[in-house]
């Protein structure tokens, strides 16, 4: 009985995961293609910001999916005990996340089918269905995937920043980001979420306290503190940007004019 029990929380997992993939798969172009129409962000910023925030993508989805592979731990009770809100976040979190890889990556290649059969969150979507059950282990099965697929969106970032010539600053943010989130995990003995609140905010120095009280209230404070961040940077860029065009075209103004004034003089020197 527990076995057949256990096998339609599979199939049922399965299946709600095949239809949003395959229709997420089937949207994939006419969704981008929207966005792109609506958001396009050449018309709000400049190419090198735009250059800065692909890499910045890359490396976001690398930490997530490290986030994705830590919260495994804690999911399971592994590290310490968390509230049923946590574990309702985690396993949201990770359906969205191998929802959007999986679609990204599939390619019809052998390679991609392997990668997408243990990005499937069977987990998480069992547990937001049927609660607990002996499925959560399988999130251990998928650790190598995840982080081979980990080592796929780095090569990607590395070539996308030789190709455009662009600097690596942005690595090194990511890298102080990344090993002060561990650190946090463990000194401070929180859990994933609370750690990257903290770091977020620490970092853009907002304080080093956890803010928001529900989790929906946490996303939404690390949502504004990095929204801010970028958006400010961005405005920064561009306002530099404005100064400095200002300001060679001044000086193009006066070469123009000490030019004109130079062949004026030229042609009255020809006529006398």
């Amino acid at each position: 009985m527990v076995i057949n029990y256990l096998v339609f929380q599979i199939i049922v997992s399965l299946l709600i995961f095949g239809i949003i993939f395959l229709i997420g798969y089937a949207l994939k172009d006419r969704i981008m293609h929207k966005v792109n129409f609506f958001l396009n962000p050449h018309e709000y910023l400049p190419d090198e910001q735009i250059k800065t925030l692909k890499q910045f993508y890359y490396l976001l989805l690398i930490l997530v999916l490290f986030v994705t592979i830590v919260n495994f731990f804690f999911d399971n009770d592994i590290i310490m005990h968390n509230s049923p809100e946590f574990y309702v976040f985690n396993s949201v979190i990770d359906i969205i996340c191998s929802m959007y890889i999986g679609i990204n990556i599939y390619d019809g290649s052998k390679k991609s089918k392997i990668l997408l059969v243990f990005l499937i969150p069977l987990a998480s979507i069992a547990f937001l269905l049927f609660g607990e059950s002996v499925i959560e282990y399988w999130d251990f099965i998928r650790i190598p995937a995840l982080l081979y697929i980990m080592k796929i969106l780095y090569d990607k970032f590395k070539t996308f920043t030789t190709k455009h010539n662009l600097g690596k600053s942005i690595f090194l943010l990511f890298s102080i980001i990344f090993i002060t989130f561990i650190l946090t995990l463990f000194v401070e003995n929180e859990d994933p979420l609370n750690a990257l609140v903290m770091v977020s905010n620490a970092f853009t120095s907002n304080g080093y306290a956890i803010t928001g009280e529900s989790v929906v209230g946490k996303i939404i404070s690390i949502f504004l503190v990095w929204s801010g961040y970028i958006i400010s940077g961005a405005a920064t860029a561009t306002l530099s940007a404005a100064i400095l065009i200002a300001h060679f075209n001044r000086k193009l103004n006066r070469y123009d004019e000490k030019f004109e004034n130079l062949e004026n003089l030229i042609k009255d020197l020809k006529d006398d």
